[in-house]
């Protein structure tokens, strides 16, 4: 099929949803790589930090909070400006209710931040294929058109505007089939990070709560 001649001589409505079809596809791919790689750079920092401090017991107390790579730099920086109000309040459970409430703003700043796109994505994989359903539909209702005027049925006639038609339900599905993928893909591991995070937020709050003074 000569997609020239669709762009050039083609149903402005088919000409419409290829364009619409394409952009989608560009749009699903660009937010694909960039949460790609946004998210292997967070990962790599989290990995970083967790061999470096988690995994020493008691680490927030014993060790001076210094900053890190990723995600996990805003709970140390908000503990860090949580240090000079913390010893105000004499109970533990005072100083655990703060550190929490803190902190959980701070990693559902991270998770809105994790989310950025994914509507995006969602919203292609659902669309793109009754988009390309649609074009399908008009472009073989043209032929029909077509073919009613021309009072004929033959193969030359009915081949090319038929296989126009067919072309957008493809071109739906090739947008779709990778948003689809990449979305699931990536709320999956955006859940892992921000629960990662959440340990580290609790360990901050039980360690922290304890040894604030």
């Amino acid at each position: 099929m000569d997609f020239i001649h669709v762009f050039t001589q083609g149903n402005s409505v088919l000409i419409a949803v290829f364009l619409l079809l394409l952009l989608m596809s560009f749009a699903s791919w660009y937010i694909i790589f960039w949460k790609g790689f946004l998210l292997r750079y967070e990962y790599l920092a989290y990995k970083k930090f967790y061999s470096k401090h988690v995994l020493i017991q008691n680490w927030p107390a014993r060790e001076k909070l210094k900053a890190a790579d990723g995600a996990v730099n805003f709970l140390i920086t908000e503990v860090k400006n949580l240090e000079k109000i913390l010893p105000q309040y004499a109970s533990h459970e005072a100083k655990k209710e703060i550190l929490t409430m803190h902190l959980l703003q701070v990693l559902d700043g991270v998770r809105s931040s994790l989310d950025k796109g994914l509507t995006i994505l969602a919203s292609i994989g659902s669309s793109a294929p009754f988009i390309g359903l649609f074009g399908t539909v008009w472009g073989i209702y043209n032929a029909l058109q077509n073919i009613s005027a021309q009072g004929s049925a033959g193969l030359t006639t009915v081949a090319g505007p038929m296989g126009e038609a067919l072309v957008a339900t493809a071109i739906g599905l090739f947008a779709a089939i990778p948003a689809v993928l990449a979305y699931n893909t990536f709320v999956r591991l955006n859940r892992l990070l921000v629960q990662n995070l959440r340990h580290v937020a609790e360990q901050l709050t039980v360690y922290l709560s304890n040894d604030a003074n």
